[in-house]
């Protein structure tokens, strides 16, 4: 597969290390490799690519995203796709109607303790779910609404695991890392999920999957995405719809 990476920051060096991508897009020069200064640049000599990942800080996708949709690349947009739903409508609409593939970074979604409470609890048997999720300060040229920074996480998790039928509280902030789940079953037990040291709590047990089978998200969901291509498209407008609505830092998502 060939891809290009636009934004050679953090993400995109990790991506780079993990897929050895053919084209590089970004204002800095990036010595020995085939680098393009602009996304107009790199549209205009027509590179041939399986798919585009955008990196870049989120308040400039859309412009990125369209541009490239337009001139047909499958875009795979590092999380969330835009700061407006009616936005990220609009990229959806161009990707349908050119069948591409448009794609919202959904690395949550392959931890193995997600994989284990989507495995392992069916929806008739959660009263609801109380989150936690703090983070470092993304840089000023960032996002500044810890909201979309860090909230899409578990937005994102309430419709690929439970398709909104559970209540679920977020509690958000910048601080020291903290990304922990709580699961309150109608059986009064509690599932805790400690997703950043891997642990589950549950049962009077700790389940530790820190030295489980090497996990690698991105490349999980590289894969997948190349392997079942535009079927992966969802309606990513919802999940921002959702964020755009709430007004501070701790919300209740809506049933």
């Amino acid at each position: 597969m060939n891809y290009a990476i636009i934004g050679f920051g953090k993400m995109g060096k990790l991506y780079d290390r993990l897929l050895t991508v053919h084209y590089i897009v970004d204002q800095n020069p990036v010595p020995g490799r085939v680098y393009f200064s602009s996304v107009d640049e790199f549209v205009h000599y027509g590179q041939p690519v399986d798919l585009v990942i955008v990196t870049t800080p989120t308040n400039k996708h859309f412009p990125i995203v369209k541009l490239l949709l337009e001139n047909g690349y499958n875009v795979l947009v590092e999380k969330p796709i835009c700061l407006s739903s009616v936005q990220v409508k609009e990229l959806e609409t161009i990707a349908k109607k050119k069948k591409l593939i448009l794609y919202q970074s959904t690395l949550e979604r392959y931890n193995p303790l997600i994989k284990f409470l989507k495995e392992n609890f069916k929806v008739s048997a959660i009263r609801k779910i109380i989150s936690y999720r703090f983070g470092s300060k993304p840089e000023r040229e960032y996002l500044e609404e810890v909201k979309f920074d860090l909230g899409i996480h578990d937005v994102d998790l309430w419709f690929y695991l439970f398709k909104k039928k559970i209540p679920w509280r977020i509690n958000l902030g910048y601080g020291k890392p903290r990304r922990e789940i709580e699961v309150f079953l109608k059986n009064s037990q509690i599932v805790k999920l400690d997703l950043l040291n891997k642990l589950i709590e549950f049962d009077n047990k700790t389940l530790d999957f820190s030295r489980s089978t090497v996990n690698n998200p991105i490349l999980e969901m590289i894969n997948q995405l190349m392997y079942f291509g535009r079927k992966m498209n969802e309606p990513w407008y919802k999940e921002i719809d959702v964020i755009e609505k709430s007004h501070n830092n701790a919300f209740s998502l809506p049933l």
